[in-house]
């Protein structure tokens, strides 16, 4: 992946996401950044342009970096060396990881800075799902937002372990209360995100 990101957006509560098109996958890729307390916390990280990351920093100092499956390493190493963070997984994800080594790996009974992870079987190879503050869910590949008339779908089966275990997988998070859903293709659902997750699982 060489390109960068120019810019990132700010989608309000503490929400930044930017996104680069990635020619192997022939797609966009998207990751984000969430405020939490007094610093930041990144999710499957892309590049993005040095002038972008002073703006983002000058809103608080990065403090971990988190990968929702083993797929999505990206530009985790080069920030961890850069910015002297922890990157942090599941154990589910850990046990897909080749590219490095995690510096943490959190526990389902475990919260670090207010978010927790949920293992999302089915999906692609440790997918995990972060749940943040009782209002955002951040997922990996579970789940795609590229059509804007589509709205919210499934990963196409093709790429899935097991299609019917990731829906049942999904299917568990709507016991949890969120407004935001996060999802790695695709922008963000800042909006009725439980009530569209809730209509896509029907």
């Amino acid at each position: 992946m060489t390109s960068k990101a120019e810019e990132f957006h700010d989608f309000g509560d503490g929400i930044y996401h930017w996104a680069v098109y990635d020619p192997e996958l022939k797609c966009e890729i998207g990751c984000a950044a969430l405020k939490l307390g007094s610093g930041l916390v990144v999710f499957d990280p892309v590049p993005l342009a040095e002038s972008a990351w002073k703006e983002l920093l000058a809103i608080g100092p990065l403090r971990a970096i988190l990968l929702t499956n083993g797929n999505h390493v990206r530009d985790a190493v080069a920030l961890r060396q850069k910015h002297h963070v922890p990157v942090v997984v599941a154990p589910d994800t850990r046990r897909g990881l080749t590219e490095l080594r995690p510096d943490v790996i959190l526990l389902p009974t475990e919260v670090l800075y207010g978010l927790s992870a949920i293992p999302i079987p089915g999906a692609t190879a440790g997918e995990t799902a972060f749940y943040v503050n009782n209002s955002v869910l951040v997922l990996g590949d579970a789940l795609i937002n590229t059509d804007a008339e589509k709205g919210l779908e499934f990963l196409p089966d093709k790429y899935c372990a097991d299609p019917r275990e990731n829906r049942e997988s999904l299917r568990k998070l709507l016991k949890l209360d969120f407004h935001t859903l996060i999802v790695a293709h695709g922008h963000p659902v800042t909006t009725n995100a439980k009530a569209k997750l809730t209509a896509l699982l029907q």
